[in-house]
Formats: structure tokens, sequence, C-alpha cells
């Protein structure tokens, strides 16, 4: 073929080539991440969880809560097992994907990297590799399948394997009697053979007992992981119990709150009222009082007119003038109404002390209000041994019977005195401190 012609087939065979790669690149299953990096939050919370308990040891699992900071409400996190550890940082990684991170890096350290990333998987191989790596037998299929591998160079891994699992089993080979180097004589009879073949049927015999003792402990690992998961749910399903009723317990609470507060907004309005009415009250009685003086005054002042005609009269009379004056003023006087002493105060009657009149019989309640009327009238007079409180400066009490004492002050009007309590008189002190508190 001329040159010309095969550069130009050449040419034509290379797009061809290139759209062949192009498209068996784009038709192979794609590569895994090198460092092993896999969507854990994936997983439900129990597989996850068996995950890592298989994968992790006690002391990391331990580290990464600590780490993230992880809590559970109600439990040290220095108390868990090693199963609720793992419900711990399964729930946590399903919540916050990006502290798979925490998980991966032990596996990394242990590791290094996953197996077979550089091979491209499908189903088929996720299966065998499942398959191989439960298996007790992993390690006779993973040597079954490289020793039947078209490639010698990829046969010839299994060969330093498999001098490990001589030197494991069989021990060092025996030095040869000849000398180094010379072969080992072939055994003159059968009795060597037989002998070769009793010994391996114990080696047999040695091997079947290990696999049977793994198997043992592997079936007493995995109940013991059936009780620990049981545990955990039941701890997990209690703590949702519990969970519940704090929540029914706080709706409690705040309905409880709900109906304090218009309780004490309807105490509230009704105080309100009763200090209205008794304010009305008041101001009707100090009404009424005004008049009554205003009457009076209006009196006074028409019989002092009358009496100043009448002087006027007198003083134009003879000399026995000045000896009527003496007996009309004398009349004057007798007639005058009596007035209210200089020393009468208003009483205040507080909202304490109708309250303090609970519980007390009605004759102690008769007393009280007798006790503050003559309080009102002169706060002086004898017979209520009026005492300052100690500790309370403008507190004083008063008797009311042998161990009842009423309590007052002066209010902030110069007229007026607030009734403040009817007490025991073994309450004092515990009433001076409340009093110093309020203040």
């Amino acid at each position: 073929m001329p040159r010309a012609k095969k550069s130009a087939a050449d040419a034509a065979r290379k797009p061809r080539k290139a759209t062949a790669r192009r498209a068996a690149r784009a038709t192979a299953p794609a590569l895994p991440d090198p460092s092993g990096d896999a969507p854990l939050h994936e997983l439900s919370r129990d597989a996850l969880s068996v995950l890592l308990y298989v994968a992790l040891l006690p002391d990391e699992t331990r580290a990464i809560v600590k780490e993230l900071g992880v809590s559970v409400p109600g439990f040290r996190t220095e108390a868990l097992s090693d199963v609720e550890r793992c419900d711990v940082l399964a729930d946590e990684i399903r919540a916050a994907p990006t502290t798979r991170a925490r998980v991966l890096d032990p596996l990394r350290r242990a590791f290094g990297r996953p197996p077979l990333v550089a091979v491209p998987a499908d189903g088929v191989v996720a299966d065998d590799l499942l398959a191989v790596g439960s298996s007790d037998h992993g390690l006779t299929l993973a040597l079954w399948r490289v020793l039947a591998d078209p490639d010698p160079a990829v046969r010839a891994r299994a060969a330093p394997v498999l001098e490990q699992l001589v030197k494991e089993y069989y021990g060092p080979a025996p030095a040869p009697a000849g000398g180094r180097g010379a072969p080992s004589p072939a055994p003159a009879d059968g009795a060597a053979a037989e002998a070769r073949v009793i010994e391996l049927e114990k080696e047999l015999a040695r091997a079947e007992e290990r696999i049977a003792s793994a198997r043992k402990k592997a079936e007493e690992q995995r109940e013991k992981l059936q009780e620990w998961l049981k545990e955990a749910r039941a701890r997990a399903a209690q703590a949702v119990d519990e969970a519940a009723r704090a929540r029914e317990a706080a709706e409690a609470a705040a309905r409880a709150r709900d109906r304090a507060e218009a309780a004490l907004a309807a105490a509230q309005a009704t105080d309100a009222a009763a200090e209205a009415q008794r304010a009305r009250a008041a101001l009707r009685d100090a009404e009424g009082r005004a008049q009554a003086l205003e009457g009076r005054v209006a009196r006074l002042q028409q019989r002092v007119e009358e009496l100043e005609a009448e002087l006027a009269t007198a003083r134009t009379a003879a000399g026995a003038g000045s000896e009527r004056v003496a007996p009309v003023a004398a009349a004057a006087d007798a007639d005058e109404p009596e007035d209210a002493p200089a020393s009468w105060l208003m009483p205040v009657y507080t909202r304490e002390f109708y309250d303090s009149l609970e519980g007390w019989d009605r004759r102690i309640q008769r007393a009280a209000f007798k006790q503050a009327n003559l309080l009102a009238q002169d706060h002086r007079h004898g017979s209520l041994r009026a005492l300052p409180l100690e500790g309370l400066p403008g507190y004083y009490r008063v008797r009311v019977a042998t161990d009842v004492r009423l309590l007052y002050r002066r209010g902030d009007r110069q007229n007026a005195i607030e009734i403040l309590s009817l007490i025991d008189r073994e309450d004092l002190d515990r009433y001076v401190r409340q009093a110093k508190t309020r203040q």
C-alpha cells in the first residue's frame, strides 16, 4: 500500500479509536473515592449503629462522642455502653452528614483505604465482596480467586500469603540431614507417608476446632450484640416515654400558670372594686361630716351675729349693761353643741387589716373595731396601752386581748391613722421581719 494511502487510513482510524475509548469510559462504572468517603447518613439507624460497633473500637467511639460534644438528656456519656454510644453517633451522623468524617478517620488510620477502590464494582462484585468478608473462609475464597486469575503476575501475589500460612500452621521447615541445600530423602516405605497423613489429620482436626471455636465466639458475640440492641431500643423507648411525660407535665404547668394568672387578675379586680367601694363610703362619710360642720359653722355665725347685736344694745343701756353681757356669753357657751376633740383622727382600714380578721372569733373582731374607734378618737387614751413596735419606726401596737394586738401607724395625712393588722402577740417578730423586707 502506498504510504499516502496508509497515512490516510491511520488518520481515519484514530477518531474512531478515540470515540470508542470515550464510549468505554462513559459506560464503565464509576470508581469510589480513594479516601474511602461513604454516604453513611443514607443507612438506617440500626444499620449504621451496628456498622460503627463492628468497625470501631470502644475507645474510638468514646473519643468521637467527646469530640463531637454529643449528649443524651438524662444520661452521662461516660456511663453509656458501646452499643448506646454507637446509637448516639448514628443519630448524629444521620442528622449532620458532615460528621461522618470523624468516623472514617479511625478507619483510614487502621486500614489505610478500603479494598478494591481501583476496580469498578457492579452488583455481582459487591455481593461477592460481602460474601467473602462475612464468611469464615474469607481467606480461602480470596486465595482461590487470585490463583484462578489468568494473569501470572496476579497469581504470584498469593505466594507470600501462602508462605506466611506455612510458617503459622506448619512451623519452620526442618533442616536437611545431608547438609545445607541437600534434598530430603524420599521415604523408603509407606510408614512415613502414613505418619504424614496422621499428622495432617491432626492439623485438620485442630483447624476444625479453631473454626468451631471461632464460630462459637462469633455466635456469642452476635447474641450479645442482639441483647445490647434490645437494651438500647428499650432505653430509647423509655427516653421517648419520659420526654412525652415531661411535655405533658410542662403543658399542665402552663395551664396551671394560666389559671393562676387569671385567678390573680380576678382577685386584683375584686380588691380594686372593694377598695373603690370603701373609698366611696369614706368619701360619703367625709362629705356628711363636712356638711354637718358647715351647718354648725353657719349656726355659730348666726349666733355670733345675734350676740353682737345684743352686745351693741347692751352698750347703749345704763350701767347695768356690763352685768348683762357675762350671762349672755355664758348662755351662748352653754348652747354651743359639743365639738369633736382636737386629737380625733380619720381611721383608714387597710386590706391587710380585713385579711387579718379571718380566723378570729366575733368577740375579738368587735374588740378590734372598738379599739380602732377609740384610737381614732384619742390615740393617747390610757386604756389603749399604745406602745411603739420595736424594729419598725412609726409603727405602734394596741392591746385588744391578753395575747392579741392591733397594729397601726400614722398615715401620710395629718388627720389619718392606718389600721394595719390584728395579730397574735407571738407573731410580732415575724411581722417585723416581713415588713422590713417589704420596705
